[in-house]
């Protein structure tokens, strides 16, 4: 069992630790949280991948991957995410846990200190990032972009999430746009960094079974003396009050359809997971409607299935349909859709559904970066769940709790991407 400890380094600033000593791994992050703005998001983008290729104390990535090597071969992973209408900025480290190191060395105090160097002291020439590191990360970015174009379900659920949320921070992608990554400056970038670490929500996770101690202390030094007031902005959930539609073509032999709804936003813990069974009775796994009566029995879709945005107030259903079969499919969605509002959930739905929720919450437990990520999700929160809290939970849920729940969706866009 892990046990999670949450510790206040200074306002706006959290050490968490996730105890468990299962694993022979350890694992360190820095996570900066900062609200969505199509001005900085490229910028933090791009810093997330630059820091990670050198420091001051090692000035290259060839010196910096030999100190990798000499802890055992850790390993730095940066990451971008979107939680709801914020971005959050990772650099996380791996490396074995203490118990296994030679002489009992200290293996998470020394990625502790290599951290603190990467994210808190990186290699600056004339007050600038390497021109080199910048480059190669900026093509490196500028791919990662160009890939969630060529793959069509995602950029159709993309556009989905542009056109229903044109006027919130939302619509922004994670990594900002191409022409944004490509016009970002050697200013920009130093700016990116500077005002991540004086105004952005930071929280240090240590997951493993090493002593914090010696990482908390490392992290207090550099922050106890700068405190930030970051503020979660409420979430509210906009009336709909018209259906957006948008049809777009490419070249694709399978057309995408995605239907985006506003539903409530859970604010407590029990709200968050009723919406995800909400979500997975709807069309999360085979015996879910979508899949049953929409792909099965009308044929109608080669895949139809709904995700829940827990961190915004969305959910949104999409699917691989023939051209001539749009208009079907949506009418066969929104009739299940209908059916869940009205509280039409069998027995068999309702049990199902609940065996695939609780499996997945007591498997995030299986790996490090997905307890990290679970926990993550309490980031803009003031409260934490632990997974098998989450699991438990699942259990007690009612029907009529998810029917409640499920009477607030509203259909707000449709967006179909058909081919030439």
């Amino acid at each position: 069992m892990s046990e999670f400890v949450r510790r206040e380094i200074c306002e706006g600033v959290e050490f968490w630790n996730i105890r468990d000593d299962r694993f022979k791994a350890g694992r360190l992050s820095v996570n900066l949280i900062t609200p969505l703005s199509r001005s900085t998001a490229a910028a933090n983008a791009l810093l997330s991948w630059v820091l990670t290729r050198s420091c001051r104390k090692y000035p290259d990535i060839t010196a910096l991957y030999r100190r990798l090597n000499d802890l055992y071969g850790a390993a730095l992973y940066p990451s971008i995410g979107k939680f709801g209408d914020y971005q959050l900025i990772s650099i996380a480290s791996s490396g074995i846990d203490d118990r296994y190191s030679l002489g009992g060395g200290a293996i998470s105090s020394e990625l502790a200190d290599l951290l603190c160097s990467i994210v808190f002291d990186p290699k600056l020439v004339g007050g600038h990032f390497d021109d080199e590191d910048v480059e190669q990360e900026r093509r490196q970015l500028l791919e990662e972009i160009d890939g969630e174009y060529n793959d069509k379900r995602l950029y159709a659920i993309k556009r989905c999430n542009e056109i229903m949320c044109r006027d919130e921070l939302y619509s922004i992608g994670r990594c900002g746009s191409r022409e944004d990554v490509e016009a970002l400056t050697h200013e920009s970038i130093v700016s990116a960094w500077k005002r991540l670490l004086d105004n952005s929500k930071i929280c240090i996770t240590m997951l493993g079974s090493a002593d914090p101690d010696k990482a908390y202390k490392r992290f207090a030094e550099f922050f106890a003396d700068k405190p930030r007031r970051f503020r979660v902005a409420p979430v509210t959930v906009p009336e709909v009050h018209e259906v957006k539609r948008v049809v777009e073509t490419d070249e694709i032999s399978q057309s995408k359809l995605v239907m985006g709804y506003r539903c409530k936003y859970p604010e407590t813990k029990r709200e968050r997971i009723t919406s995800t069974l909400m979500s997975v009775i709807l069309g999360g796994i085979p015996t879910s409607k979508l899949f049953e009566h929409v792909r099965e029995k009308q044929s109608l879709c080669y895949y139809c299935s709904s995700s829940v945005d827990n961190k915004k107030g969305i959910m949104r259903i999409d699917s691989g349909v023939e051209t001539e079969n749009i208009e079907k499919a949506e009418k066969a969605i929104n009739e299940q859709v209908d059916l869940l509002i009205k509280g039409v959930i069998s027995e068999d739905e309702l049990i199902s559904a609940k065996l695939a929720v609780k499996n997945a919450f007591v498997s995030v437990t299986d790996s490090l970066s997905s307890m990290e990520m679970f926990y993550l999700g309490n980031i803009l929160r003031d409260h934490s769940i632990s997974p098998m809290e989450a699991a438990d939970i699942v259990e007690t849920v009612t029907r009529e709790e998810i029917t409640q729940l499920a009477s607030h969706i509203r259909l707000d866009t449709v967006f179909s991407l058909v081919g030439n």
